[in-house]
């Protein structure tokens, strides 16, 4: 019989979370996304319960765990990533998009957190580099990217139905 409870889920989480966490941000470099793999880790870790082997250490189920959740990561900003950079291929002049289209994607736009709004439209608004952004709004590089990643995710659904409707026209 499994005995591994909420108490003993505590007792790891308290004990381990700020190694694991450590250890996410050594790899992705962004504290938002570290927390987000740790969380993700304990809830999976919580999820299958069920599963866990009380003859070896939890540390080790835990940061087995901890690993899966990180390589799932890294399969899914790989794959964003190769999107996103499909999606930068495609010139869509800004003349051709009817002021409908155009409307709808600033409605969007304007939803997006402050600082990812402004990295999206340095970013393709006035075409600057992802230094140059990082230098003019005093954030790291990697940071950029990932506001950029981000608001692409949120705006995704608009921008391919703008990129539809233009291929279709």
């Amino acid at each position: 019989m499994n005995v591994f409870d909420e108490t003993s889920l505590k007792e790891l989480f308290f004990e381990h979370y700020d190694q694991l966490f450590s250890g996410f941000f050594n790899r992705v470099k962004d504290y938002d996304t570290a927390q987000e793999l740790t969380q993700a880790t304990f809830i999976k870790f919580w999820k299958y319960r069920e599963s866990i082997d009380l003859t070896i250490e939890l540390r080790t189920q835990l940061f087995r765990k901890g690993k899966l959740v990180l390589i799932d990561w890294f399969r899914k900003e790989a794959r964003q990533r190769q999107l996103l950079e499909e999606l930068s291929k495609i010139e869509v002049p800004k003349e051709e998009i009817n002021s409908d289209m155009m409307d709808l994607l600033k409605n969007q736009i304007n939803h997006l957190p402050p600082m990812r709004k402004e990295v999206f439209s340095l970013a393709y608004f006035e075409g600057l580099t992802h230094k140059e952004i990082a230098e003019k709004l005093q954030i790291s590089i990697r940071t950029v990217e990932n506001h950029k990643h981000r608001a692409i995710n949120q705006l995704r659904k608009v921008l391919a139905f703008i990129t539809i409707i233009h291929f279709i026209q």
